[in-house]
This record gives C-alpha cells, structure tokens and sequence, in this order.
C-alpha cells in the first residue's frame, strides 16, 4: 500500500453558538491505528465526520496524500471510508447482496469470489443470502466492516465500531484491525473501552470540549492515563 499523508490543519465546526470543534489540528500517516477519545460531548463524532468528508468545516483544511499525490473530490471519497453509527448499509438487501454493490462503488465489477471470501472473512457466509433487516445488530456490524473490506480504501474512520459485536465478535474485529494496520492502512477509531484502546491503538488523540488535550503513544501506559483524564473531567 502506497504512503499515505493526512493533515488536519485547524478545524473548527460551530453549531449555533456551541463550538463543537476548535482548532483542531494533527498529521497522520500509514500504519497507524489513532484512538479518538473524549468524554460524550467532546466532538469525536463530529471530528469523525469531517475527517470522512460527511461534514464540512467552517474553518480549517482536511488533506490527504497517497504515494504524494493530493486527493480531492471523488478520489478522496474513494481512498476514505467511514463506519457511522447509522452503518451505510441497505437492510432490504442480503449481505451479499450489499457486498455486490459496495464493490460496483469501487469502479469494478463485482467479483463472486472475492465477495465470498469477505463474506467469509466478516463470519456471515452461512447467512450471505439473508435479509439484513432480519440480522441482530452485530451481524449487520460485520456488513458494514464487509463494507469497508470491499471498498478497500486507503483510510478507514470508525465511530465505536465493537457496538453490538459480542465478545467473540470484538477479539475478531481487533485482529482484523491489527491486520489492516500492519498492511499500511490508516485507522481512526473512537472508542470508549479502554482495553480495546490498549490492545490495538498505536496512538491517542483526546479530546476536550472541541480541542486536542492530549496527542501521543498509546499502549496499557498511554490509554490508562487518557482514560484517568477523562474520569477526572467526569468528577
């Protein structure tokens, strides 16, 4: 996978009279996992957003370089894929189905094969020809994480992506993130487990009130003591 270069060059998103982000600013590149964290209310969603492109901001620059080319527009769509809360998926189709057509997105036509082994990799082979409307909440988690297998962009953006994933489901989630970072791939991943944070983040952005209050390694050390500034915010 191509180097890759993001830069988020003070960012500012304004609602009303509440400032949801201020200033925000960090440089990010390939290999790395960055936890996104904060207290409710701290603006990770939002900054999730306008990372992806789903936002924009009212002040500020998001960029991206892959192999020193700068992306815009639809090359910048493609090479950076999000996992929101309301998971981009169509629930009136089958996994497979939705697969099919995720793939169509990328310019390519639809490979069964290649279908059948995300379905196999996301653990819903046996189920690929179901409804998703008729899935539990964590099997149409490993849809939308089939999604993002499919489009194989460059950088993923996940809100909370172990939601509705049991245990099981979870270990499994942060292997495959472990996998994708170690091929080159960017991730950015809110979460509010700390020991998903541990096992996985190379690095932490936290977040207070819109600004960056803490930027550095993450490990049991790094995500102890960002998890201690968010309980002293709590107090």
């Amino acid at each position: 996978m191509a180097d890759l270069a993001l830069k988020v060059d003070g960012i500012a998103k304004i609602a009303g009279r509440r400032h949801i982000l201020r200033d925000v600013s960090f440089f990010a590149g390939s290999g790395e996992l960055i936890a996104v964290l904060g207290r409710n209310g701290a603006g990770k969603t939002t900054l999730l957003s306008v990372l992806a492109g789903r936002l924009n901001p009212d002040r500020g620059l998001v960029s991206l370089e892959i192999g020193g080319r700068s992306l815009k527009g639809a090359d910048f769509r493609r090479a950076v894929a999000i996992l929101p809360h309301d998971l981009l998926i169509y629930p009136d189709l089958t996994a497979r189905e939705n697969l099919k057509f995720f793939m169509t997105l990328t310019g390519k036509k639809p490979d069964a094969d290649f279908i059948f082994a995300t379905l196999d990799t996301i653990g819903l082979a046996k189920d690929a020809d179901r409804v998703v409307r008729l899935f539990s909440r964590g099997m149409q988690q490993r849809v939308a994480i089939g999604r993002l297998l499919v489009l194989q962009s460059n950088v993923w953006i996940l809100d909370e992506p172990t939601t509705g994933l049991d245990e099981a489901g979870r270990r499994w989630l942060l292997d495959l993130l472990k996998a994708q970072t170690a091929a080159g791939k960017l991730i950015l991943m809110s979460s509010h487990h700390q020991g998903e944070v541990s096992a996985v983040a190379s690095r932490i952005l936290l977040l207070d009130s819109g600004r960056v209050r803490l930027d550095g390694p993450a490990g049991p050390q790094g995500a102890t003591a960002a998890f201690a500034i968010m309980d002293e915010g709590a107090a």
